[in-house]
């Protein structure tokens, strides 16, 4: 996971980025919007943006309006800063759905502060999305209509682990082993990386036993509130109309 950090003055880039890197963030820094457009097109797992509001080539408006155009980044939370703190600026930066506003010179603990609450907003099961949809070729829209049919595997299999769940080390039955494969083919293939992993470390190599299902339980409810966060935040991110 990465930030990607839009700032033409070296010095503020440089101030940007130490301060998230000493709180472990991955950071990424470009001059201006149109570098910053060539770089999501490399780098598709980024999952923030903070771009100043006024650079040269393109500025963090015209940036923000372009890089929302692209399917993968059309819900990526984006911060502004900007040495100018006027109600107009602070407007049309709302109006394009960022995250918040920062104000020059950048607070250490503001920025932090949002920063994180911005990630902890995005569910972190499917961080592995934007690269998914690209791969497939398809935008948020249908990414989320698969979303729905994943969701729709995982309700059809938590009821079953309930009624399977036991002290024995006999297997799981046949019938849930073949529903649980095909479940993780699919978190595989929209990219809730989170998930597979969990459930290979947990589960191991092979299929669970009887006795592993109530560990196995927790993993799907897990799973479903995520599902369920990611889908809350979808509409609260969405255009307003």
């Amino acid at each position: 996971m990465s930030i990607l950090i839009v700032e033409d003055n070296p010095v503020n880039a440089r101030l940007l980025a130490l301060m998230l890197q000493e709180q472990g963030y991955q950071t990424v820094t470009v001059e201006n919007g149109k570098e910053a457009l060539k770089k999501v097109s490399e780098i598709p797992d980024i999952q923030l943006i903070i771009t100043d509001y006024l650079m040269p080539e393109m500025d963090g408006l015209e940036f923000i309006v372009k890089v929302r155009a692209l399917p993968t980044f059309n819900h990526a939370p984006i911060l502004v800063a900007s040495a100018h703190g006027d109600l107009e600026t602070v407007k049309r930066v709302q109006d394009l759905r960022c995250g918040g506003f920062l104000l020059k010179p950048i607070d250490k603990r503001q920025l932090i502060k949002r920063v994180e609450q911005l990630l902890q907003s995005q569910s972190h099961v499917l961080l592995g999305k934007n690269k998914a949809m690209e791969k497939m070729g398809i935008g948020p829209s249908e990414y989320h209509d698969l979303i729905k049919a994943f969701e729709a595997q995982l309700a059809a299999i938590v009821p079953i682990v309930v009624l399977e769940q036991g002290d024995s080390g006999e297997p799981i039955s046949q019938s849930l082993g073949q529903l649980l494969t095909e479940l993780i083919e699919s978190a595989s293939i929209l990219g809730a990386d989170k998930f597979v992993l969990l459930f290979s470390k947990s589960m191991g190599p092979t299929l669970p036993v009887r006795s592993q299902c109530p560990e196995l339980l927790v993993l799907l409810q897990e799973l479903e509130r995520d599902l369920s966060a990611y889908g809350q935040s979808q509409l609260n991110t969405a255009p307003r109309k």
